[in-house]
């Protein structure tokens, strides 16, 4: 496993297998992996929990 850059920490879950299927088809669909794809909308579910309070 990579090392995390400094101020980053690693985030580890275990997903069921068919969620895992659903994360790889639109990670795909927007050409991206599914890392980048979850760390994005992740941001923005932040930012629109932010905006909410």
């Amino acid at each position: 496993m990579s090392r995390v850059k400094e101020g980053n920490r690693r985030l580890t879950c275990d997903i069921p297998e068919e969620l895992h299927k659903e994360l790889r088809f639109l990670a795909v669909e927007h050409d991206t992996s599914i890392t980048k794809y979850v760390k994005a909308v992740l941001e923005e579910h932040v930012k629109k929990i932010k905006k909410e309070k």
